[in-house]
């Protein structure tokens, strides 16, 4: 074979494996216990402003911090700086920063997910708004809450993490978003 047609022969297995591997990237299933990317849509699950699919359970905020959250941001932080926090469902996704960020390469996660709900998440030091003014189902900006982690959630997360995202060491504060958290017991 001429030098030519092995070129085009490579070129050709290349940009064919180079398709496949986009294909399989943008396809790939959703895991179906992770509320924020639920794919067995039905009538009663709820769409937010970005798009993505939650299940009623997470779109209902827990009654004792929605009306907290309906207050202004002064007094939401005033009634809920140094409470305990506790995740009210399964495999909730800290973050990093004040938004949701799921990039491929880039992303706002810490790698992996608090798996178990019920598991003390930590003790809130902040309450701020998304930073891209994402909209809740009652229409007003969602808050997030800022915590320092407990040992609980931090060890979830190291156990939840894969090889490809894993991180070699995790902040003592991270986010969390007012529709994942109830308060103390």
């Amino acid at each position: 074979m001429n030098s030519d047609k092995k070129l085009y022969l490579y070129s050709g297995l290349a940009i064919l494996g180079a398709l496949v591997a986009y294909y399989v990237i943008t396809n790939k299933k959703k895991l179906d216990s992770d509320p924020t990317n639920n794919t067995n849509t039905n009538e009663e699950d709820v769409t937010t402003t970005t798009g993505d699919i939650i299940t009623p359970e997470q779109a209902t905020i827990d009654p004792t911090i929605a009306e907290i959250i309906k207050l202004p941001l002064v007094q939401t932080k005033a009634k809920l700086l140094g409470k305990k926090i506790y995740t009210k469902l399964d495999n909730i996704n800290p973050r990093t920063s004040n938004y949701v960020n799921n990039g491929w390469f880039v992303n706002n996660t810490l790698g992996g997910r608090i798996t178990q709900q019920g598991t003390l998440i930590g003790t809130v030091t902040d309450v701020v708004n998304d930073k891209g003014s994402l909209k809740n189902n009652s229409g007003a900006i969602y808050k997030w809450v800022k915590v320092k982690a407990s040992a609980d959630a931090i060890k979830q997360i190291k156990d939840d993490c894969s090889l490809l995202n894993c991180r070699f060491t995790y902040p003592s504060e991270m986010f969390v978003r007012e529709d994942v958290i109830k308060l103390e017991k």
